[in-house]
């Protein structure tokens, strides 16, 4: 299905190199191609290969079936070749034998590639679709949903201590066996690979007060970079142990490692913001404001990163809704990757958790999940942000520690 390859043709006849006519396209009898055209001749049917027409498409009106088969052609830059001659007559028919025409046929038409959604876009698209679905068998109840005074209890609280929300574990009774099993795996993986251990941080004394600025900011840089070393030990052990990660291929579990970094690593910070100081609680119980960090070298996604945190805050974005996040960022479809497929079906396992519950979780707030998809759309571009930081860290203060380049990939930046 990933390449939609073209299925070997019995008794072809050989081509010979001296420069004869490619073989003659399979053609369908006049019979069946009668049977189709009358099948469907009441019907809008699809431009392209005269298929019943589902809607518009990528500017198109189009089949269901040459609607995936463009997506699947555009997001994984699959390329095909014509066997006969790069002139095929499409039909329903010999859409499947050749692949290359079909998406001629498509381009011809109209499909534009500008039109596909991106892959957050698609997450917020079929979530928004699922909750419509689920609304209609679920009834809402007060009992399930946040009281006002817990709500504003929760906002003037650190966020460390807002994670665990009032009545999330009452939440888990309504979901689902297999629902509930991971979301308590997942946030067991979270709460134990949160902070580094105590032997761990004994090798790293807190940060001593500096006389110069100059100083300090080199104190500052040392410790951060020291801290985001433990923490990257953290997150691959955290992503390691996920369910399903460890059934992808080596290749492609590096891959979303190395690709994920820096989103995952801006979400395990929104989660240790302190609104009360508006700073980042490291390890030791160290306050970073953003002055601080911008003396340590982060100046250029300071701003960001913390306006990303404080939406998070504001959001009041629990323990499991956090851990989810992660995984979904994890599984997300990467350039390079051997199985896609098989990485988006992982994907959409911890949407539908996710999905599941904030429904039962966030009954009376009716555009939550919405707004924190979002918060994917906007961890992608600070994400990206947070590598070329990082890379410019490289020039300033020189190379980082070989952990740090490798996991987040820093020289594939030059």
């Amino acid at each position: 299905m990933l390449n939609e390859k073209c299925p070997p043709l019995p008794s072809l006849t050989p081509i010979s190199l001296t420069g004869s006519p490619p073989p003659e396209p399979p053609r369908v009898t006049q019979i069946a191609r009668s049977h189709v055209i009358k099948k469907h001749s009441n019907e809008d049917l699809c431009v392209i290969c005269g298929d019943k027409a589902s809607g518009y498409h990528y500017n198109t009106l189009s089949c269901e079936g040459c609607k995936g088969f463009f997506r699947r052609t555009i997001t994984r830059k699959l390329h095909y070749q014509c066997k006969y001659g790069g002139d095929c007559e499409m039909d329903m028919w010999m859409r499947r034998k050749c692949p290359a025409c079909r998406l001629k046929r498509c381009k011809q038409v109209g499909m534009r590639e500008e039109c596909l959604l991106t892959e957050h876009q698609c997450i917020i698209r079929n979530s928004k679709r699922k909750m419509k679905m689920k609304k209609k068998e679920l009834s809402t109840s007060s009992d399930s949903s946040s009281t006002p005074s817990t709500a504003a209890a929760a906002a003037n609280t650190p966020a460390l201590a807002a994670l665990a929300i009032s009545g999330s574990k009452d939440v888990l009774s309504l979901l689902s066996e297999d629902y509930k099993e991971l979301i308590e795996r997942i946030v067991h993986l979270q709460d134990k690979y949160e902070l580094p251990s105590s032997d761990d941080l004994k090798l790293h004394e807190k940060m001593q007060q500096s006389k110069t600025e100059e100083e300090l900011s080199d104190a500052i840089f040392v410790y951060m970079v020291e801290m985001a070393i433990l923490v990257t030990r953290l997150i691959v052990e955290f992503a390691k142990n996920l369910p399903g990660f460890r059934g992808l291929l080596k290749e492609d579990q590096i891959i979303l490692l190395k690709a994920s970094s820096s989103e995952v690593m801006m979400l395990r910070t929104a989660r240790r913001y302190d609104p009360e100081t508006n700073s980042i609680v490291f390890a030791h119980g160290t306050l970073f404001t953003p002055d601080s960090m911008i003396l340590g070298g982060l100046k250029e996604i300071i701003g960001k990163m913390f306006e990303f945190s404080k939406s998070m805050n504001q959001l009041l974005v629990d323990n499991t809704e956090y851990a989810l996040l992660i995984a979904i960022s994890i599984f997300a479809e990467r350039p390079g990757l051997t199985q896609p497929e098989l990485v988006l079906k992982l994907q959409e396992v911890y949407l539908d958790v996710l999905v599941s519950y904030v429904e039962k979780r966030r009954t009376s707030q009716k555009n939550y999940l919405a707004r924190l998809l979002m918060k994917l759309v906007n961890l992608r571009s600070l994400g990206h942000d947070h590598s070329l930081t990082l890379y410019n860290l490289t020039l300033k203060k020189g190379n980082l520690p070989p952990l740090l380049t490798e996991y987040f990939d820093i020289y594939d930046e030059k």
